[in-house]
């Protein structure tokens, strides 16, 4: 048995862990919010997430916060915080750029 190491580049949040089943419900749908699982084989976390692609392992990536303009942030945020709620998740961290390593 081999593992396979990955990582995300992604904007959002650190949840408590949450089955797909209740994110997939409790997510407010039109929004651009979605979820990710990801994290050490048999300890993924949970994150809440708006944009999110995979990043390639040895190679650098410039996280530029100018990637997205003022207002989609604050769209973003806005709708973050209001899966979290939805979620009843208490007092949600503020939404920044995550780099997420994955291992399967």
């Amino acid at each position: 048995m081999g593992y396979f190491h990955s990582a995300y580049l992604a904007y959002g949040i650190q949840i408590p862990d949450t089955d797909e089943d209740t994110l997939d419900r409790g997510i407010p749908g039109g929004t651009d919010v979605g979820h990710l699982h990801a994290g050490a084989y048999d300890r993924e976390m949970t994150f809440l997430v708006t944009e999110c692609s995979e990043a390639d392992l040895g190679k650098a990536e410039t996280v530029n916060p100018d990637r997205a303009t003022r207002e989609q942030y604050e769209t973003w945020d806005r709708d973050l915080r209001a899966a979290a709620t939805a979620l009843g998740v208490q007092s949600p961290p503020e939404p920044s750029w995550l780099l997420i390593p994955h291992v399967s």
